[in-house]
């Protein structure tokens, strides 16, 4: 037999799916409208009291970003299958720029670094450019 149960699974399902949404900074309403569920059947499900069908909770991991196999992970995590995540930095910033490329290239798919990629471009391409007092142009 298991070391869970599966209310506590379902339990741990809910609190990994509330703690993604309060991460995302969406409302249980933002969070339910946006996964297509009423607030009401999410909040069910946040709170363990329902299970959603796998439709649903792939529903609600997109709706809140990551997917489910993030949720899926999370889970891992609280029921000691996976080892915890390692500790990101205040504000997701890394002393070392390197170190942020590194966790994205590993966590991001293809089509999202080029898009992550074309954004710094144009971004780097809207700053003003600064003359110094010696004449040189400098970004």
């Amino acid at each position: 037999m298991s070391a869970h149960s599966e209310q506590s699974i379902g339990s741990l399902l809910g609190k990994t799916l509330r703690a993604r949404r309060e991460v995302s900074g969406f409302s249980l309403r933002q969070a339910a409208e946006r996964a297509g569920m009423s607030p009401a059947h999410l909040s069910e499900v946040e709170r363990g009291l329902k299970e959603p069908s796998l439709g649903a909770l792939q529903r609600i991991a997109d709706a809140l970003g990551g997917g489910a196999g993030e949720v899926f992970l999370d889970l891992a995590i609280a029921l000691g299958a996976a080892p915890p995540r390692p500790v990101r930095h205040p504000l997701g910033f890394a002393p070392d720029p390197r170190e942020e490329i590194d966790w994205a290239v590993e966590h991001l798919h293809q089509e999202d670094l080029r898009v992550v990629a074309a954004f710094g471009a144009f971004l780097a391409s809207q700053t003003p450019n600064r003359t110094t007092t010696e004449g040189v142009t400098t970004a």
